[in-house]
Parts: C-alpha cells; structure tokens; sequence
C-alpha cells in the first residue's frame, strides 16, 4: 500500500465519525436547520484544510510548502462554499417538508 493510499483511509474516518455525530445531532433535534448551513460550511472548509495540509506535509518536499499552504487555503474555500450552499439547499428542502 502506498502512503497516500493510507493518508487517504485514515482522512476518511474522522468525516464517517462527524457525519454520524451530526445526523444523531439532527435527528434528535438538536441541531437546527437555521444552522445548518453555517455548520456544513465551516466543517467542510476546516476539514478540507487540515487534510490537505496533512497530505502536503507527508507527500510533497519543503521546499514546496507555500505553494501548497495556498493551494489548501483556496481548496478549502471551495469546500466551505460547496459545504454552506448544500446545507441551505438541505435546511430548505427540510423546511418545505414539515
């Protein structure tokens, strides 16, 4: 198994880990749906973030970090815009149904 391949794997179980917590959080009512675009954006931009810094940090060389520190923050920024539009798109569909 290569490095990146095992990176990958153990990136991916933090994500199972807070998606369980937050749909137990949803179902229970704990979270509301107001927030749930804020919630999605701010996770996913953060979670992006420090997995692509992680992955950066082990597979490329040093002398290439600033460029992938910018790589991960606009990365990042993509994902907490993806992440807020989905969770407004879900709060609304959510909404209409009740």
């Amino acid at each position: 198994m290569k490095l990146i391949d095992l990176i990958t794997i153990i990136m991916l179980i933090p994500v199972f880990a807070l998606a369980l917590v937050m749909h137990i959080r949803i179902k229970r009512g704990k979270l509301k749906p107001k927030a749930w675009p804020r919630v999605l954006g701010i996770g996913a931009g953060i979670y992006a973030f420090v997995s692509s810094m992680v992955a950066g940090i082990f597979l490329i060389p040093s002398s290439d970090l600033l460029n992938y520190v910018f790589f991960a923050f606009f990365l990042s920024l993509a994902f907490a815009i993806a992440g807020y539009l989905s969770g407004r798109k879900l709060a609304e569909r959510f909404q209409d149904k009740n």
